[in-house]
């Protein structure tokens, strides 16, 4: 009779793990674990446990195995006799890898988010080269209860998610889970975060003060003219856009980025993934603004549309995003195949009318971003 090992996950093998398996015989007192290089057959682990239990947790002091080598593990059971079980006809093959590097680039435990929405970034390295084939993120409430999830993710290129609706003065843990090609199980654990929205204090744009004894007003203006640039020669609609299909608006020029301010941008026939905007200081790139328009699919099948803020400040990079709205750029179009049959594929809609906008904040150095589609079109 033989013991039934159970799958072994990929595991580090500096690291270790426990092997589990079944046993329909009488009372097992002990164990023995045989583990040999599935390529050249050599006996890299032999040893035995005195444990009644149905598993065996390798020891490490005893294995010689190898990250990035595969494995071929055997086991046997000994009754009160001690009597040795018969050995596996067929072994059960495992993969060792060095543990990958998952985790958030832009969360930290005890970070303060100063904004009701915010796109989580997710990094992933292997040693190895083992590829990762699906990840997920959650949101839960102080009392670990889930909140919202992004759901099992397969795209790998992108390991970003948008989460919306966090409550101000509210305790959240955030969660990473994901798995390899190969099965191995990756977590981040729970990660503690507060959101605290900022207030905007408002101030005048003009302050006015009465010279009685000149009969005179002096007017003093919280307002300075700063000029934009493109990249490309400057192409203009009607004397009240500029056409950043093909270019890129920066404000640099007189310019640094302190203290509180807003700004606040319209447009229309926006392209997704592409720089809309670039804010940074006049006399150096310590501080870079980045403004992207994004579209996610919603649960309905179509697209919402939301505005990406990116802050960079030295090596120090942040993402902040709108609330999500309907999107106006993705629509429906139908392709009639040689073979007669229809295809329906989304692409971007290049006669766009809707006019969108979006607004930065800054406040006591904390940033948040805001869009909406107008009601106006082109």
């Amino acid at each position: 009779m033989q013991a039934s090992i159970y799958p072994v996950a990929p595991f580090d093998a500096n690291v270790g793990t426990t092997i589990s398996f079944s046993w329909r015989g009488t009372q097992v007192f002990k164990n023995r674990c045989i583990i040999r290089n599935n390529e050249t057959n050599e006996v890299v682990y032999d040893y035995t446990v005195d444990s009644f239990k149905l598993e065996h947790t390798i020891k490490l002091s005893e294995a010689t195995l190898v990250n990035g080598n595969k494995y071929d593990t055997y086991l046997t059971v000994f009754d009160k006799d001690g009597n040795e079980s018969d050995l596996q006809s067929i072994p059960t093959t495992f993969l060792c890898l060095t543990t990958p590097v998952f985790q958030f680039t832009n969360c930290s435990s005890g970070q303060v988010l100063s904004s009701s929405s915010y796109t989580f970034l997710l990094e992933y390295s292997q040693d190895e080269g083992e590829e990762l084939d699906s990840w997920s993120i959650s949101v839960y409430n102080s009392s670990y209860i889930l909140s919202v999830s992004s759901g099992i993710q397969y795209n790998t290129d992108e390991l970003s998610y948008l989460f919306s609706g966090f409550t101000d003065q509210t305790e959240y843990y955030i969660r990473a889970e994901g798995e390899t090609i190969n099965g191995y199980a990756l977590d981040t654990g729970y990660i503690p975060i507060t959101v605290m929205f900022q207030s905007i204090n408002i101030f005048s744009l003009f302050k006015t003060e009465n010279l009685e004894k000149l009969g005179a007003i002096f007017v003093q203006a919280n307002i300075s003219a700063l000029d934009g640039k493109t990249t490309n020669d400057p192409i203009y609609i009607n004397g009240e856009y500029v056409d950043l299909r093909n270019d890129t608006l920066i404000y640099s020029d007189a310019l640094v980025i302190s203290g509180d301010f807003s700004i606040v941008v319209k447009c229309y026939n926006v392209i997704p993934n592409k720089t809309l905007l670039v804010v940074q200081n006049e006399d150096s790139d310590d501080c870079i603004l980045t403004v992207y328009y994004r579209v996610k699919r919603n649960s309905s099948g179509g697209f919402d549309g939301y505005f990406e803020l990116q802050v960079r400040c030295g090596s120090v990079v942040a993402s902040y995003s709108s609330d999500t709205f309907e999107d106006v750029v993705m629509i429906e179009e139908t392709v009639e195949n040689e073979d007669g049959t229809i295809t329906t594929k989304h692409v971007v809609n290049e006669n766009q009318t809707k006019k969108v906008a979006f607004l930065i904040l800054r406040n006591n150095g904390a940033y948040d971003i805001f869009g909406t589609v107008l009601d106006e079109e082109v």
